[in-house]
């Protein structure tokens, strides 16, 4: 899976070789991608820069209520009382002490750019 930068340095590639009238299918070449990618590419900055961020607000939205409802159900499991061996016990707990560290990360990033989304005794850390 690429990454949101990875992604948006290929679309810029793919919007500086289309600015040079190459074809799709050129540029597919040039990049080691397919054309339908090109096409994509080339599709995405026709869309209003509103609805861009709307998009991806929407699905920020969406994958915050997931990650939400699947630490929920972990919490409901109690996995500290689920009865099992050394090694899937030491998977489990490295996973959980792994993603809260990333959830907490992003929590603190998101507390830095929207300090006033956050209760004042719930501040950055």
């Amino acid at each position: 899976m690429s990454t949101p930068i990875a992604v948006a340095q290929r679309r810029g590639n793919v919007r500086r070789l289309a600015a040079q009238n190459l074809s799709q299918r050129a540029i597919a070449a040039q990049l080691g991608i397919s054309k339908d990618t090109v096409r994509r590419d080339l599709e995405w900055f026709e869309i209003p820069l509103a609805e861009r961020l709307a998009q991806r607000a929407a699905q920020t939205d969406e994958a915050v209520r997931q990650a939400c409802a699947a630490a929920q159900t972990a919490v409901d499991l109690e996995p500290a009382y689920v009865l099992t061996d050394a090694e899937t016990a030491r998977r489990w707990y490295e996973q959980l002490r792994a993603t809260a560290a990333q959830l907490a990360a992003h929590a603190d990033q998101f507390a830095e750019h929207y300090p006033f989304a956050t209760c004042a005794e719930d501040g950055p850390r």
